[in-house]
């Protein structure tokens, strides 16, 4: 096997792998609701705020108080 192959299959097996490790997190409000965020969610200091997409690829947006757990799945 020449090297343009063998380098070809890595890179494409190092794609299928890095795909295969995202993270997701479980984020849990206080009124008991469950979202499950794609990635990790990101916290916005002025308004207090915490941004997600969600597993369903919808924009999520949650005030900081409104939120009592989130954790890496």
């Amino acid at each position: 096997m020449s090297a343009l192959p063998k380098l070809l299959a890595a890179c494409l097996l190092t794609v299928v792998l890095a795909g295969c490790m995202t993270t997701s997190y479980k984020i849990t409000t206080t009124d008991g609701q469950i979202y499950i965020a794609q990635d990790n969610p990101v916290y916005d200091v002025s308004t207090d705020t915490y941004a997600f997409t969600d597993e369903n690829g919808k924009q999520v947006t949650l005030e900081k108080q409104e939120i009592k757990l989130i954790k890496e799945q």
